[in-house]
């Protein structure tokens, strides 16, 4: 049978034979790039689904996707596909395809079953991949709208981040291996789906001091991570940004080891800075936990403002 052919299979029928549903998906195995109207196919059939397919989404109200089976997942391959020649949004196609991956990313990170974020610069088109895992019990229609969803989520976000950008600011010690690490911290920050900074390479502005470089950045940042370990500059600029601009501060220290004493009794009264003691192996496991809290108190925070600033309220 030839793949035009399968694709006028009389789902009811083949869903009729308990034997049939299998069998007829492998006359797709040697031809998979044609696409199936998932919408057409009926639950017994499409829970039939071999690892070794994969299918088109057929919907013009849907994004590119593909859909397999991974045991005991249901996964959809999403793609979007920016054509810069055409593109009309007021950012480049470039800056909001690079949103688009950190968006995937930190939706992953907040808990969405988002995997495999990826992007390709192909000359004037871009790709943006990634994967939607859902339970293989999953009825079609659920499956249709969660990938709306996830797309609608993914665009959604890169827009906010353009709009009011979720970036970082990694301060610490900036020469030999203390700049290495905090590469480190900043590149684990990157795969959670933040823009980082790290002051000793952001442009200088002529006339500007470096504490207004620091604040420059810091104001414009969701929140602000310390490396203390070791004494620098970040000695000085640490009361202007935690304590007069009261940024949200996460201060990240190896165990047993510290720059100064001077902060500590600070933790226990301003709750928007926070210590976290690592271990060198697990570094990258503490710089989640210490995003992880940012995010909750500045949520938290912002709850509280809704309900005691009226000018606040919607």
């Amino acid at each position: 049978m030839s793949n035009d052919e399968s694709q006028d299979l009389d789902w009811e029928d083949v869903a009729a034979n308990p034997l049939a549903p299998l069998n007829t998906w492998n006359l797709f195995s040697h031809n998979t790039a044609e696409a199936i109207d998932v919408r057409d196919v009926i639950e017994e059939v499409f829970k039939a689904l071999p690892e070794h397919i994969q299918n088109s989404v057929v919907d013009g109200g849907l994004p590119e996707a593909m859909i397999s089976r991974d045991g005991e997942f249901v996964v959809c391959h999403i793609e979007e596909h920016l054509y810069t020649k055409y593109w009309q949004h007021k950012f480049s196609a470039y800056a909001f395809a690079e949103s688009m991956e950190m968006a995937i990313r930190r939706l992953a990170h907040e808990g969405h079953p988002f995997a495999n974020a990826s992007r390709d610069d192909s000359d004037v088109h871009i790709f943006i991949r990634w994967d939607l895992r859902l339970p293989a019990t999953c009825v079609i229609e659920t499956v249709l709208e969660s990938i709306r969803t996830a797309f609608d989520l993914v665009y959604q976000r890169a827009d906010a981040f353009l709009e009011n950008s979720d970036s970082v600011l990694v301060l610490g010690k900036d020469t030999g291996e203390g700049l290495d690490l905090l590469k480190r911290i900043a590149s684990k920050l990157n795969e959670l789906g933040y823009f980082t900074y790290i002051i000793k390479e952001e442009r200088d502005k002529i006339g500007e001091a470096v504490i207004q470089k620091v604040m420059r950045y810091a104001l414009n940042s969701k929140f602000v991570v310390v490396e203390n370990t070791e004494p620098s500059g970040h000695l000085y600029e640490f009361p202007h940004l935690a304590k007069v601009a009261e940024c949200v501060t996460i201060v990240l220290q190896q165990g047993g080891k510290g720059a100064t004493w001077m902060f500590e009794d600070g933790y226990a009264k301003h709750n928007h800075w926070h210590k976290f003691e690592y271990e060198p192996d697990h570094l990258e496991v503490t710089v989640d936990a210490a995003a992880t809290w940012a995010e909750e108190f500045v949520k938290a925070f912002g709850l509280h403002q809704l309900n005691v600033l009226p000018w606040m309220k919607p």
